[in-house]
């Protein structure tokens, strides 16, 4: 697996794990974390640090305005890094 592949699938990991990937891009995401160790460990934490989070916070469901206000945060923040 090359760098910049796993920079591609680390860029999705959280969509992917929330279900938001569909088609051909979560089939590529798949294949990749069948065959890389790494990703696969880092898919791992996160999908364990999800299940603690949501347990300890209580909670089910994020209203929808809160959950568009923090992804226009991320795609703002993803557009002007830093």
């Amino acid at each position: 697996m090359s760098p910049t592949e796993c920079e591609r699938v680390l860029e999705q990991i959280e969509l992917y794990l929330d279900g938001e990937l569909v088609g051909a891009v979560r089939v590529e995401i798949e294949r990749h974390l069948g065959g890389c160790g790494p990703c696969t460990g880092h898919a791992d934490f996160q999908r364990k640090l999800k299940e603690v989070v949501r347990a300890k916070c209580g909670c089910r469901d994020v209203p929808p305005e809160l959950l568009e206000r923090v992804r226009a945060l991320l795609e703002r923040s993803h557009d002007h890094p830093g």
